[in-house]
């Protein structure tokens, strides 16, 4: 079912049915400041499951969390270097993955063969109106076709993957740009993707 959002100004009535579907455990396809992205809700190893069947890959495959502000980052992390955390408060929100070493509050279905978790704040109001209004974080992973490419436009999402989710949520077409991804789980920071944001905004790099 495709559900168009104001991507600027969201419907609340449209937010609390995207909301409704959330929480019964459905796959909602959303978009973010970057591209489109499959999302169910944290609580639940169900809708994660499910979330891996949908895009058909295995669960070492890594998910990202989307969550509101860096404070509720921080639950499911274990710490934030002080460099790390001063260029997140001004960077984010915005079009950054950061990689990290996970708390004992990440489910372990995401962590099969791996003890990391990816954060996302993005600058999205359609975003940060289901946070807020659904309480929890979101488990995410981008829209791509068979060969890895993104789906860009929710009418192809809708035509392609509509019989798989429960719900596709208009909010425009989106820019082929995906978020920038900075590995930092080793001594050094890494650039796992170069995608939408500026890393020279980034001083621990």
């Amino acid at each position: 079912m495709l559900l168009t959002i104001d991507p600027e100004q969201p419907e609340p009535w449209l937010i609390a049915r995207v909301v409704q579907t959330l929480k019964r455990s459905g796959i909602v396809v959303v978009p973010t400041d970057t591209v489109y992205a499959l999302a169910c809700a944290f609580e639940g190893e169900d809708g994660i499951e499910r979330l891996y069947e949908v895009k058909q890959i295995p669960p070492a495959k890594r998910l990202s969390l989307m969550v509101p502000d860096i404070a509720t980052a921080s639950r499911f992390i274990r710490g934030i270097p002080t460099p790390v955390y001063r260029t997140m408060r001004r960077v984010l929100p915005g079009p950054f993955t950061f990689i990290f070493e996970a708390s004992r509050d990440v489910p372990r279905v995401m962590l099969r063969k791996r003890r990391t978790v990816g954060i996302r704040i993005p600058d999205c109001p359609i975003i940060q109106a289901v946070l807020e209004a659904l309480g929890v974080p979101l488990m995410t992973t981008s829209v791509t076709t068979e060969r890895g490419t993104w789906l860009l436009d929710p009418i192809e999402i809708e035509a392609d993957i509509g019989d798989r989710v429960d719900l596709v949520v208009d909010g425009g077409i989106l820019a082929n740009e995906p978020s920038t991804v900075i590995d930092l789980t080793g001594r050094q920071p890494v650039i796992v993707r170069q995608g939408k944001g500026d890393t020279s905004r980034l001083d621990f790099l």
